[in-house]
């Protein structure tokens, strides 16, 4: 509704990069630690006891390549992270500053060049918080309905199969009707099928006490819906993005006289597989968690972004310093715009969620040692005998591909796609069209 003098509403403000301080803090500590290193650096470079034996009076005549390539080790390991800041490109030349100036000159060379690039992080983050993006889609009106959590449908029920999308509790859903670019479901819709979305919401009143099988429960309830309005005479299918993988498997193995094919899409299941934190790692952000858990009896937003950002500290210095280089009107920042808005509209996890989750499966990796139960029932992929697609994009960051090329070893009857997308990649942008289509005649062949 707009004000009574006409004038237009601005648009909601921008959150993010989310935490923002702890965006902000990772690369000023970088800097921190890269200037303290700097004394330790010069002073080995200036010893007199050098590689090749040549008094150090002689360093400013020029390095011998022992002593570049020593020095670009260095800077390229912790705690000399400058290779994180600076682009390799540029080794170079700081190794020639840091042979032939002194320690005054290497420190206010590396202070100018961070002012830059942090400078241009920031430009970054206000042209994304005042860029014109907004997400051009409405959501179809919910079927179904429980507490938080809705189903929304995108094509005529009995038009074609139906399919049952269940995304992560940890994102909103619409990252799979991301807008008329780019939409998951409406791809699915456009070649026959019927797909309806999950939309968890916000955790309520209602779902302060879930854990995961309460979710599940929902699940099966949902499943219900979709027989009802399709009729019960033919198969439905399901598709599982991320987490929400694992909470569609449980439904998928109880009532497979149900479900026709099953499509698991950079679904994790071996916790210590590939780069994943490993049990003690894990331990230890459990023990993190519980005072926030204990306090408010959920893990927040912010918390949950924050352990995103523990994958990559510096992703996003780097990624507002790229978007400030680029066209606001292009179509590449719309697009980063509209993906940056999803990932800072996260949702909140129950603490029952947030302690199945991390302490069940990162610290004890109960998925993959077959300990992991839903209401009392052990959840074995080999217990599921349909059709099952897996989908492992090879760039993803967010869930190593080793993890989830685990659970391939225990599916009865599965295919493999190994796009070379990335975690969100694959649910955006112009290639995930053609991964849609392989997904879409997956399920109608």
């Amino acid at each position: 509704m707009a004000p009574l003098d006409g004038t237009a509403i601005p648009a909601p403000a921008r959150l993010g990069p989310r935490p923002l301080p702890l965006h902000l803090a990772a690369p000023m500590m970088l800097y921190a630690s890269s200037l303290s290193a700097l004394p330790i650096l010069k002073g080995v470079w200036n010893s007199s006891n050098t590689p090749d034996g040549r008094s150090s009076d002689n360093r400013s005549a020029g390095a011998g390549p022992e002593w570049a390539d020593a020095l670009s080790a260095m800077m390229t390991s912790a705690p000399f992270a400058m290779a994180s800041a600076f682009p390799e490109s540029k080794l170079p030349a700081m190794q020639t500053i840091a042979a032939q100036c002194e320690l005054a000159d290497l420190v206010a060379s590396i202070d100018l060049e961070f002012r830059g690039q942090l400078g241009q992080m920031l430009d970054g983050i206000l042209s994304y918080h005042h860029h014109g993006y907004r997400r051009d889609l409405t959501d179809p009106p919910a079927v179904w309905r429980q507490g938080s959590t809705s189903l929304h449908r995108y094509a005529p029920p009995g038009s074609g199969m139906p399919v049952l999308i269940v995304p992560s509790l940890v994102n909103k859903s619409y990252i799979l009707d991301l807008n008329s670019q780019g939409s998951f479901c409406r791809s699915l819709a456009a070649q026959g099928l019927v797909p309806y979305l999950v939309d968890w919401g916000e955790p309520g009143t209602e779902e302060a006490e879930f854990g995961l099988t309460e979710y599940v429960v929902r699940l099966h309830a949902m499943l219900d819906a979709v027989e009802d309005e399709n009729g019960r005479g033919g198969p439905v299918a399901m598709v599982g993005y991320c987490m929400g993988g694992l909470l569609a498997l449980p439904l998928a193995i109880e009532r497979q006289d149900r479900i026709g094919k099953l499509v698991l899409m950079a679904t994790p299941w071996d916790f210590h597989s590939g780069k994943a934190p490993g049990p003690n790692a894990s331990r230890m952000l459990v023990s993190a968690c519980e005072p926030a858990l204990s306090l408010f009896g959920k893990l927040p937003v912010d918390c949950v972004q924050a352990m995103f950002a523990a994958i990559d500290p510096l992703n996003a210095f780097r990624k507002f310093q790229y978007f400030a280089r680029l066209d606001p009107a292009s179509a590449k920042a719309n697009r980063f715009v509209a993906l940056e808005d999803w990932l800072n509209d996260g949702v909140s996890l129950t603490a029952r969620v947030a302690r199945e989750t991390l302490g069940g499966w990162y610290a004890e990796n109960r998925t993959a040692g077959l300990k992991w139960d839903v209401g009392g029932d052990t959840v074995n992929p080999a217990d599921f005998h349909g059709e099952t697609l897996v989908v492992i994009p090879k760039s993803d960051r967010i869930v190593p591909p080793e993890s989830a090329l685990a659970i391939t070893e225990l599916l009865e009857d599965v295919r493999l796609l190994r796009p070379a997308l990335g975690h969100i990649g694959m649910m955006s942008g112009r290639r995930a069209v053609e991964l849609w289509d392989r997904v879409t005649r997956f399920l109608q062949a």
